[in-house]
């Protein structure tokens, strides 16, 4: 076998001393602690810059991204019910061609002046973005 290259035994040598006492540092209560008090800090500034960024927005009369995420969520919302009452529509009009003579399934099949009407489109609706 070949020896790795020089910047891996390096790396090798450093990952083995650093290692053991980095593991032994994550194990203690002061790094829980600290890495709350960070996580929460975090949480805060972003809250708080998040907060002030909607209200530049809406100070300049335009949309912030929490209200365009809301109203992704209810465009979806209102896709996913548009289709399934067509599904419904379309399962009961099936269930109504059944019961007409030919004459009439003829008559309720005509097509308008203007040509057949387009279909809904049948496409994913897309999930907001997680903040």
């Amino acid at each position: 076998m070949t020896e790795p290259p020089l910047w891996r035994q390096a790396f090798d040598a450093v990952e083995r001393r650093v290692t053991p006492r980095a593991e032994e540092l994550v194990r203690t209560e002061a790094f829980t602690v600290g890495a709350a008090l960070t996580r929460r800090a975090v949480t805060l500034a972003r809250s708080t810059t998040r907060g002030a960024t909607t209200r530049f927005w809406h100070l300049l009369d335009l949309p912030a991204g929490t209200d365009v995420s809301r109203l992704r969520a209810q465009v979806g919302a209102l896709d996913r019910e548009v289709r399934r009452l067509t599904l419904q529509l379309e399962a009961a009009q099936r269930g109504t061609e059944r019961r007409h003579t030919p004459e009439e399934t003829d008559a309720d099949s005509a097509q308008s002046p203007d040509g057949p009407r387009p279909r809904p489109a049948r496409r994913r609706a897309q999930r907001p973005a997680r903040p």
